[in-house]
């Protein structure tokens, strides 16, 4: 019994250590200084919202944002774009 724990124990932190270096595809590509303030007055509409969150379009452009508090360095908003495999999961 001993031995199988120590077996699945392993193999857990095999696949742990296995997916942290796993790469992501990103369909977002951050938008810095892109609030939902502006780009509600630059004419963009709301699509969808809720508690957190807001998509936002006007014609081909179109963003996600957090609507809820973020750290003075965060992005708030991401454009959606085609996806890129081979980014850093985050």
């Amino acid at each position: 019994m001993k031995a199988i724990v120590v077996g699945a124990i392993a193999c857990l932190l095999c696949w742990s250590a296995h997916a942290q270096q796993a790469n992501c595809v990103s369909q977002y590509a951050d938008a810095p200084g892109m609030t939902p303030a502006k780009l509600i007055a630059s004419g963009h509409d709301i699509k969808a919202g809720w508690a957190g969150g807001l998509w936002l379009q006007k014609g081909v452009d179109v963003y996600f944002c957090n609507s809820g508090i973020a750290r003075e360095d965060a992005a708030i908003c991401w454009k959606l774009r085609e996806p890129l495999k081979g980014q850093p999961c985050q």
